[in-house]
């Protein structure tokens, strides 16, 4: 049975495979070079943040670490089932991007819950990967609100809706 904090740990390996594949969307919906560079970045961070839980759950052995795993998976898959509604047909940059500054959010809030969580529990290994995570998300963050406003003044707010 997993714990609050086992179940946060799960949640934020859910939302790193997610992100992966979020930004693959969103940059295939932009043409500005210095964002499809961000969101390669972010892109390599998220698979280091992935690569940083497994390796976690691993050393948490046994069944904890293969419920862990299970719910990261399926936490996966609903934020995919998010995606794949958000992303139909005639989603357009700014919108597309929205959704990658709603998963950044989520992202950055959970890892400081994990965070917080950690840190009562005194679990070192957690409150390293923590310590490790939390900066980097909200980095991602604020590049996703920032790239946000780059993004909306490549438009003229007269011009028609994209798509």
């Amino acid at each position: 049975m997993l714990t609050v904090l086992h179940q946060k740990l799960a949640e934020a390996h859910g939302l790193a495979i997610a992100a992966a594949v979020v930004t693959d969307k969103v940059e295939e919906r932009l043409a500005d070079r210095d964002l499809r560079l961000l969101l390669g970045t972010m892109r390599l961070e998220s698979n280091e943040t992935r690569a940083r839980c497994l390796e976690l759950e691993d050393l948490l052995g046994g069944e904890a670490a293969e419920e862990i795993l299970a719910h990261a998976n399926t936490v996966s898959e609903k934020a995919s089932d998010l995606a794949v509604a958000w992303f139909k047909s005639g989603t357009g940059p700014l919108e597309a991007w929205s959704f990658l500054a709603m998963g950044e959010a989520g992202e950055a809030a959970t890892w400081r819950a994990l965070d917080s969580l950690a840190r009562r529990d005194g679990d070192s290994r957690l409150v390293a990967l923590a310590e490790w995570a939390l900066p980097v998300q909200e980095r991602h963050l604020a590049d996703a609100l920032a790239g946000a406003v780059t993004l909306a003044e490549s438009f003229r707010p007269g011009d028609p809706r994209w798509g």
